[in-house]
This record gives structure tokens, sequence and C-alpha cells, in this order.
């Protein structure tokens, strides 16, 4: 995921170096499982395992870094966002990672369950949202041909890319749709199948208010990276912060 020999290495020293110890070795590990190398042959004095459940490590920089990470890391690579709202985030990353092509999925439309948040418009405000947004980035240069909207329910949406073959599985995918614990837990189970080896899956607002039902970011998140064995990286922003998991090449379609 992290190629060393790229300009981007030495951000990845600087999150290693700002680890403890023991997350900065399964970091290391998972980034060289991603890059294709051979896990270390176990020793008497060091047990190599993939990571267990673990309270969440700092990603070592913040979510307005995450274009200029993915550039360097991933370059032109396909990329989803689940969630486009006004399309801010979408701007951001079109600008700071050049040869990223993105997907971006949302119905557009006001949900009459189950999304009690501010940004649930009603639907004369979700078309007005999506054709500012399209004019937009009709007019904008250096990103025709990079970007493509998809106005379908988020969890949907995979078993279409497959069927359709829009092309290669995404290298990075990010959630900013519904906070809920429900609809989170959904589309971690949707999409981590179709997300490719030594890619990266996160999102927003890495928090839980209450049970869950309106914003459950981190109980999902928690529960599903402890039932895959993952380490959750956060973001080192102040106020809901992002998350990230790793997908290391030896995980397949788990």
């Amino acid at each position: 995921w992290l190629k060393h020999s790229s300009p981007m290495a030495p951000l990845g020293a600087r999150w290693l170096c700002r680890m403890p110890s023991s997350a900065a070795a399964a970091l290391a590990l998972l980034l060289a499982l991603c890059a294709g190398a051979a896990a270390p042959a176990a020793t008497a004095a060091t047990d190599w395992t993939l990571p267990v459940p673990r309270p969440p490590q700092p990603a070592g920089f913040g979510v307005r870094a995450l274009g200029g990470f993915l550039q360097q890391n991933l370059g032109n690579a396909f990329g989803v966002l689940l969630g486009v709202g006004s399309g801010q985030l979408a701007l951001e990353l079109l600008d700071t990672w050049p040869q990223g092509v993105l997907f971006l999925v949302d119905p557009y439309i006001h949900l009459r369950r189950g999304y009690d948040r501010p940004e649930n418009v009603d639907d004369y405000e979700q078309q007005r949202m999506y054709e500012h947004l399209r004019n937009v980035l009709h007019d904008k240069s250096g990103v025709q041909g990079r970007y493509s909207f998809v106005r379908e329910f988020s969890f949907a949406v995979p078993k279409i890319w497959r069927e359709k073959q829009w092309g290669p599985d995404p290298r990075f995918i990010y959630l900013d749709a519904n906070p809920s614990y429900g609809a989170v837990m959904t589309d971690l189970r949707a999409w981590w199948p179709i997300l490719a080896d030594s890619g990266t899956i996160g999102g927003t607002n890495y928090s839980t208010l209450g049970d869950g039902s309106a914003v459950g970011v981190k109980r999902a998140v928690d529960e599903f990276a402890h039932g895959l064995g993952l380490q959750v990286f956060v973001t080192s922003d102040p106020s809901g912060p992002s998350w990230l998991l790793l997908k290391e090449a030896s995980a397949g379609g788990r």
C-alpha cells in the first residue's frame, strides 16, 4: 500500500515513527503484505501474526492530506465516494489526487426513515445540489473523464459494478453518507469484497452517539475490524476524525 520508493515514503516513515512500537510493527507488516512481500518467518524471539483487535492507532496525517497521500501511493486508480452531497470532498479529492478516477455515489433523494440528520434535505434541495455540482464539474478544468455520478443507494452499487463491469475493482472507498450504525455496517459488508487487494476503505466521523441509531460509525467500524482482525487507523483531525482500514493482499474477498 505504501511504496517505499515513492516520494511519499518520508510521510510513511513519520507515520510509523509516531506510533507505539507494537502498532508500528503491525502496520509495517501490513504494508509489506500489501506490496506483495512475504511475511517474515516466525522465530523464537518474534511471533508474527496478523493484527488482532486493538485500540485505534494514529494515521499520522489529517484528512486534508488524504488526496496527496492517494496520489503518491495509488496514482492512477479508481476510487469511490459514498455520499457526495454538495461535493466539497469530491472537489478536494479531484484536485489533490489528479490521477484518480472517482465514482460519486449518492441517490440525491430525501430519506424519509433512518437518516435524521440536517443534511437529509428535501427532494427539491437534493436535486438542486446535484445539478449545481454537475455544472461546477462540467466547467472545471482538469477533471473531465475523471468522475462519474452514480445516483443509487450505496449498498446496491457493488453488485452493479461487477455485473456491468465498470472497470477494475476500486483501490479506495470512502464512506461519507448515512452515519448510523446499520447503514455503515451495511456499506462495509457490501463494499469490502469489491475493494482491491492493497486497497484502503475509510470514512468520516469516527464516533458514536447513544445507541448508534443516528451516529454509530465508531461502533460499526470497530466491530467490522474486530471480525476480520484488522487495525483501525484514525486521522489527526481534532473534531470528527476519519478512519482507515487497509486490505492486505492476502485478505482476498473476506
